[in-house]
């Protein structure tokens, strides 16, 4: 082995140059033994590996790139072998410079930092034009060779299953199942999830309802409970919490008085039609006619409104122009009219709704009034003997307030009449009420200056932009207005108020358009009643 390892160290040794084999000779010299042998061990390993990689061949069909710019190639030199490696492919011929540019390669050329290492720089020469890459084909491109699969290993293909008919009407059977059971266990757990969510709102209402009636303010408390239980089903709300007594003490202390007297005809100083009367009546007002009626229909609109409420009064001249429109027919189970429905029907221009009508759990159709009911001079409502609230116009337009029976109303000349209540003013005398005087809800009230002029009031209410009025807001503005008698007239979800076709206030009713059995209505202005002119106008 060691004779082995000496021959090769020997034949390296032959093909070195004489200063490094000088070098070497002298460096091995000064080893002992064994560093000695370990160095020549290392200078083979190194030749081997060498020569390995100098010589190691190129397989066929593989081409070096001739545009590597810049790369170095090692080449060996003749310490190890007295055969030259040269780049593969490469046969230069005696003029370099001419071959590279024909044949389009590299030019080999020695760094002088490198020399005698054996490294070789290649350049691309600046006249040889910039050479194209062979465009690879894309790999969806090329083309692919299908492996054959063995019979022995392919899949055999599955067969469609052939049903009977029986099969088929079985299937069909357990699929509607399969939906129904799905459709069924949906719904359960929507009605489930909706009765947790109605629980946790009416558990929420409920502590509200609390604390509104039961918490620390007796005013809040007081206006809640009043608001209620006037309207047709909020008084449930309240007797949820509080008892019958307890409700009934708060309505004693928030209430208007009630009148036991009647309107005395002879404070309104109507205007005489005769002509001596109209024409003083016409000079008077031409002043301020086309401020106060400047279209001259005899009617004027005015915005009012408060702290919780706005509305609309209208004013109309000739108290001769309003009057009562009714059902020809009042029935139980019937449908009454609508406001506009009352207007188009009597042929009037402006109007507001009546009196009280049956209301069952805030679902009446209003075919079936209460009270009284006089259309024309003709008692259509009332039961005879009955005292009842009576607001409406005698026969000398004069507005009457007050409690009396369907036979004295007839005896007093009462042309056109509703019943609701309470009365406002009579006589030029304003109710008395105690705290509140009732809730805010939505109002409806008629009443008559000095001069006959007539004022029709309505005020919006259960919105956001207006909640409603207390009895002693009516009042208020009654009294502002100049009424010597006024009275309340049905209001909530019926109140309303047109005027040209058009809506000046709307219902607060969540569904249509209610219903009613009666209305106020202001009658177009003809030659006959052109000559009524009221004192207002003057």
């Amino acid at each position: 082995m060691a004779d082995v390892k000496l021959t090769k160290f020997q034949n390296i040794l032959a093909d070195l140059d004489p200063a490094k084999k000088q070098a070497l000779y002298k460096k091995m010299k000064s080893l002992d033994g064994d560093a000695r042998n370990e160095m020549i061990d290392k200078v083979i390993a190194a030749y081997e590996t060498r020569k390995m990689t100098i010589e190691q061949p190129v397989p066929a069909g593989i081409i070096l790139p001739p545009n590597n710019y810049g790369r170095t190639y090692e080449k060996s030199d003749d310490r190890f072998s007295e055969r030259k490696t040269m780049l593969v492919g490469e046969n230069r011929p005696a003029n370099r410079q001419t071959a590279s540019l024909r044949h389009n390669r590299p030019i080999k050329s020695v760094n002088p930092n490198n020399a005698g290492t054996g490294v070789v720089a290649v350049r691309r020469p600046s006249s040889m034009p910039p050479m194209p890459r062979k465009a690879m084909a894309s790999p969806a491109a090329r083309p692919v060779a299908k492996r054959a699969v063995p019979a022995a290993r392919r899949m055999p293909a599955k067969q469609p299953a052939v049903l009977t008919e029986a099969e088929l009407k079985a299937k069909r059977v357990e699929t509607m199942h399969k939906v129904g059971r799905i459709a069924l266990l949906t719904a359960a757990r929507a009605s489930i999830v909706a009765a947790c969510s109605l629980a946790v709102l009416l558990c929420g209402f409920y502590a509200f309802l609390n604390i509104v009636m039961k918490g620390g303010s007796p005013h809040l408390r007081d206006q809640f409970v009043t608001s209620v239980m006037e309207s047709s089903v909020g008084g449930v709300m309240a007797q949820l919490v509080l008892s019958e007594d307890e409700i009934q003490a708060i309505l004693n202390r928030n209430k208007t008085q009630e009148f036991d007297t009647i309107t005395d005809a002879s404070l309104v100083k109507i205007a005489d039609k005769t002509k001596d009367g109209a024409a003083a009546a016409a000079a008077a007002a031409t002043a301020t006619a086309a401020s106060n009626d400047p279209d001259g229909d005899g009617i004027e609109v005015h915005e009012v409104s408060g702290a919780m409420y706005r509305g609309v009064m209208m004013v109309v001249y000739d108290p001769s122009r309003v009057k009562v429109s009714s059902l020809e027919q009042f029935n139980h189970y019937g449908a009454g009219y609508t406001l506009k429905q009352h207007i188009e029907k009597s042929g009037a221009v402006a109007g507001i709704n009546g009196g009280k009508y049956e209301d069952k759990a805030g679902m009446g159709v209003g075919g079936w009034p209460e009270g009284i009911v006089v259309s024309n001079g003709k008692v259509l409502a009332g039961e005879p003997g009955e005292m009842v609230d009576v607001y409406g116009f005698n026969k000398n337009n004069v507005l009457v307030v007050g409690r009396m029976t369907p036979e004295y109303a007839k005896s007093a000349g009462i042309r056109d009449a509703v019943s609701f209540g309470p009365t406002l003013i009579v006589n030029g005398k304003a109710a008395k009420y105690s705290g509140s005087s009732g809730g805010l809800n939505p109002r409806t009230a008629i009443g008559q200056r000095e001069d006959g002029a007539v004022l029709l009031l309505v005020i919006e209410g259960r919105k956001t932009s207006s909640m409603g009025a207390t009895m002693a807001d009516l009042i208020e503005i009654m009294q502002e207005y100049g009424a010597v008698n006024a009275a309340n007239l049905d209001g909530g979800m019926s109140s309303a108020m047109w005027y040209n076709g058009e809506e000046l206030v709307s219902s607060s009713s969540i569904r249509t358009a209610r219903k009613m059995p009666t209305a106020f209505v202001v009658m177009p202005k003809t030659a006959e009643n052109d000559g009524q002119t009221s004192a207002e106008e003057s």
